[in-house]
């Protein structure tokens, strides 16, 4: 496989796990699980955060790694 192909595998699995495991949490079934206080806001928000910062620090990652690869 090739290497970008894999990077960029990896980081769509790790992106996509937090995702749907956020959206899993705040379903109906977790609502409470959600609804906990952590830190002066519910768990469901600081998930909300958690997902946004990881999105952009997984596009920081493949657009350097792609940048890198393309000078070589």
């Amino acid at each position: 496989m090739n290497s970008k192909v894999k990077f960029s595998a990896i980081l769509l699995a790790v992106y996509t796990v937090l995702y749907f495991g956020i959206a899993l949490m705040v379903s109906a079934t977790f609502k409470d699980t959600a609804a906990t206080i952590v830190a002066g806001a519910p768990l469901a928000i600081w998930g909300g955060l958690v997902v946004i910062i990881t999105g952009v620090i997984i596009t920081r990652l493949y657009l350097k790694k792609m940048d890198s690869e393309e000078n070589n």
